[in-house]
């Protein structure tokens, strides 16, 4: 039975899209033994530890001192503690050894990754089905844990995307106010281009974050788990304190509370290592922390995109309506934690935020970034067709007849509709365009004149009641100009 890091490590190698074949090389183990661990949902069943020989109790003491300290070997021990009366049999001291040998492994590894205040910091995230909005849906949580005092972040995320675990990232420093001088990070790839330890990679945009924030990138080894044991045991405590029984209405439901489990909880728990509250041992490490600087992190590897002349943007095949100040401008766009879509400017300050389009092809439009147009601003017919859907989106209708009306060129027209928009109330407005559209009459003239009349309604189209002339009985198979002289009102 392979033990509980073999398992975690091939789960790990074999989630990096690494092959059983080379798992089973690497790691020295049979390619069924690999396939088992990787379909195994759980960890293997840890044998009891056995006890040791009470025989053996006396001389704990005398035992530790000739294996650590006197550097003696298995069977060299055995000759002592029989001349001391030991009479128990060679096993058991084998065992003994191994168990000691074990534990003061433990105790170097953990003494070995204690970092003092400021010093280091580890990230990682792991997955969980979490109901939100009725629905149980996949959901990431990204935890930043300080070395020292160990206070915790968490932020939740509908992907892991490379943006979304450096937004995590940087929302977690600007929790704790700071960054620390190292970063201890596993080997995914939103972080490592090539984990192999002759040709390691780090991925250019994580050393610019890293550089950015002058912090220093350290990546866990292989296999070697234990290292970021820090981070990886809360997410423990996080799934059986709060992840488990809860739900939520959406994504920002979810961090609203994991911000207030953190602050509220955790920050105030007991560490059972450091036996102090992490708040308290904060105090401390918060002077060791390298400030922040002034902006967040924007890549030079980010999405560039040029905003078109009716103010948009295009991303991920939707567009999305940016201030119409940066039309024609070069800006940076991202999403963020899977649910929405954030547009900076050259310089890094963000300037539209929107909800991810739910599909392909469509235009997300905020009214507010058109506000402020004036009326002889030379822009287009788009432009002006988006400023009136996004005041009034359920009038499709009623632009498409006032735009077949005046083709070829409707921005006069749109411009006297957007002007009567800024005077008379929505209500009157809508009750005027159906009119409009009822009667085919989609102009601004006849608008305006449904609007000065006072309320409007809609009102039925009259019709017209042609009485024909009786008409004399004619044959066929007269020629035509016979019925133009009878329609003149002449004989035949």
């Amino acid at each position: 039975m392979i033990s509980v890091e073999g398992w975690t490590t091939i789960r790990y190698l074999h989630a990096q899209g690494v092959g059983s074949r080379t798992i089973a090389k690497k790691l020295g183990l049979s390619r069924t033994t690999v396939r088992q661990a990787i379909r195994a949902e759980e960890p293997p069943k840890r044998t009891r530890a056995k006890r040791p020989n009470p025989q053996l109790a006396p001389f704990g003491a005398q035992i530790a001192a000739m294996l650590f300290e006197q550097e003696f070997i298995g069977t060299r021990i055995l000759c002592e503690l029989r001349a001391r009366g030991y009479t128990g049999s060679q096993t058991a001291l084998y065992d003994y050894l191994a168990v000691i040998k074990e534990q003061r492994t433990r105790e170097r590894a953990s003494a070995r990754f204690e970092t003092g205040p400021g010093e280091q910091a580890q990230f990682d995230w792991s997955p969980y089905r979490v109901p939100l909005g009725g629905t149980e849906r996949r959901v990431v949580v990204f935890g930043l844990i300080l070395g020292y005092s160990r206070r915790k972040y968490y932020l939740a995320s509908l992907d892991e995307t490379q943006g979304s675990a450096f937004e995590a990232l940087e929302r977690g420093l600007a929790h704790f106010g700071g960054a620390p001088k190292r970063l201890l990070v596993d080997n995914a790839k939103v972080f490592v281009d090539d984990a192999r330890p002759d040709t390691f990679t780090w991925n250019q945009r994580f050393l610019e974050l890293c550089g950015h924030y002058q912090m220093e990138p350290w990546a866990c080894q292989v296999r070697r788990a234990q290292t970021k044991g820090k981070i990886e045991r809360p997410f423990f405590y996080l799934e059986e304190h709060f992840i488990k029984g809860h739900r939520f209405d959406d994504i920002d439901a979810l961090n609203t509370a994991l911000a207030r489990f953190g602050t509220e909880e955790l920050d105030h728990l007991v560490h059972g290592t450091t036996q102090e509250r992490p708040l308290e041992r904060f105090v401390d490490e918060e002077a060791g922390l390298t400030p922040l600087p002034a902006r967040r992190f924007v890549s030079s590897m980010e999405a560039v995109r040029q905003v078109s002349r009716d103010c948009l943007v295009s991303y991920g095949g939707s567009r999305y309506s940016v201030p119409h100040r940066y039309a024609g401008t070069q800006v940076w766009v991202r999403t963020s934690l899977g649910v929405r879509v954030e547009v900076y400017d050259a310089g890094g300050a963000l300037i539209a935020t929107h909800g991810l389009a739910a599909k392909k092809g469509l235009t997300v439009l905020e009214q507010e970034h058109y506000a402020g147009l004036r009326q002889r601003t030379p822009v287009t017919k788009v432009v002006l067709s988006a400023a009136f859907l996004a005041r009034f989106p359920d009038q499709q209708t009623f632009l498409e007849g006032l735009l077949a009306h005046h083709d070829p060129n409707p921005s006069i027209p749109l411009r006297a509709v957007l002007d009567l928009v800024s005077i008379y109330p929505d209500a009157a407005l809508r009750a005027a365009f159906a009119a409009a559209v009822e009667l085919h009459a989609c102009t601004p003239a006849f608008v305006r004149g449904l609007l000065e009349r006072g309320p409007t309604r809609a009102e039925a189209p009259q019709r017209l009641h042609v009485v024909l002339a009786a008409v004399p009985a004619v044959q066929v198979a007269r020629p035509l100009t016979v019925y133009q002289e009878i329609l003149r009102g002449g004989r035949a």
